[in-house]
């Protein structure tokens, strides 16, 4: 009841009529939501008129991180990243050789930034920095494992040389900028949280529509790499169950009659 009580408190000091609360809006968590005695169910039954949300934001983050959760291929895109992430980030030598080897081929390095099991952008800026980075992270562990036979430069030059992740994460790179761009919308200052709602359905058939229909409309840079040879047997079904999975997620957390019922 503390932070029920805090809210109490904040109103009586500032000598604000609690009436006047017309939304509560707060992350997904019991005790902020739970239907008994969650602190939007405890000012609810002082406040009856008052309409409850969850941040839509988080409900943003929740969505696609139940739709990368148990999808191997995501599994493996992961741990991809962390590796990559705790190869230059522990050792300042290889980071350098990294970086000498991007300035000798006259092409910009991106940092790799760690992943965060909260925050789901973190994963949208570790993609597109080893989207990036991708050939020549292949030509930095080809020369390491040539070198030095460096058991986890093998393990990353065998998934990076892998078509399926290749392909994968260049469209994973597209469909996350297109929610981090959702993400960036919602913590606009002056957005209504109608607005909010239907930016996310807008988006969520924007999805539907270049990757679940008929016909899929890849992005220019994979129709290139999906026209090479060595791509040419590569299975896109798992990167699009992920995209399904996305978008069913999405609309569970932004149902249809959500306007209709405030």
């Amino acid at each position: 009841r503390s932070t029920y009580e805090v809210i109490k408190t904040f109103y009586v000091d500032n000598q604000l009529d609690v009436q006047k609360m017309v939304m509560f809006t707060s992350d997904g968590a019991s005790v902020m939501l739970g239907k008994s005695n969650g602190v939007a169910a405890l000012l609810r039954a002082e406040v009856p008129h008052l309409t409850v949300q969850h941040c839509v934001a988080h409900r943003e983050d929740l969505g696609i991180d139940g739709a990368w959760k148990n999808l191997t291929l995501m599994k493996d895109i992961e741990l991809l990243l962390r590796t990559v992430y705790t190869t230059f980030s522990r050792s300042s030598v290889k980071k350098a050789e990294f970086e000498e080897l991007c300035n000798v081929a006259d092409h910009d390095a991106i940092s790799f930034p760690p992943l965060n099991e909260v925050r789901w952008m973190s994963r949208y800026f570790a993609v597109k920095a080893l989207s990036r980075n991708y050939m020549m992270l292949i030509d930095y562990f080809t020369k390491q494992v040539d070198e030095d036979n460096d058991p986890i430069a093998k393990h990353c030059l065998k998934k990076l040389k892998d078509p399926h992740v290749h392909v994968a994460v260049m469209v994973l790179n597209n469909v996350l900028a297109e929610l981090a761009e959702l993400c960036c919308v919602f913590q606009r200052s002056c957005i209504t949280t109608l607005e909010a709602v239907q930016f996310a359905k807008a988006k969520i058939s924007k999805l539907q529509l270049q990757y679940l229909a008929q016909k899929v409309n890849w992005s220019d840079e994979v129709v290139e790499l999906l026209s090479k040879d060595q791509f040419v047997d590569v299975d896109t079904a798992a990167i699009l169950r992920f995209i399904q999975r996305v978008c069913i997620h999405l609309q569970e957390r932004f149902p249809e009659g959500e306007v209709e019922e405030w």
